[in-house]
């Protein structure tokens, strides 16, 4: 499911992939947008935005915010 195909080496079956190992999935509908992420490390986020603004900058602020709240967390509680 994660596989990268040789035509297109970003895209697998239904996912979008990187060489890190992150899988990742977009999607919207009028009003909404989501974002599910699977990190190298195994950590887990899924997104959803009470907004739809379908621009390459909206997009990118919104992957760079969740990464970045990602990244500061210092541990979980079981």
């Amino acid at each position: 499911m994660t596989q990268a195909s040789a035509a297109n080496p970003r895209h697998a079956k239904g996912w979008s992939v990187d060489p890190f190992d992150n899988w990742w999935h977009t999607g919207s509908l009028p009003g909404t947008s989501t974002r599910a992420v699977r990190t190298h490390g195994g950590f887990c986020w899924a997104a959803f935005v009470n907004g739809r603004r379908m621009s390459p900058p909206a997009d990118r602020d919104r992957d760079d915010l969740l990464w970045n709240m990602a990244r500061n967390v210092k541990g979980w509680q079981a």
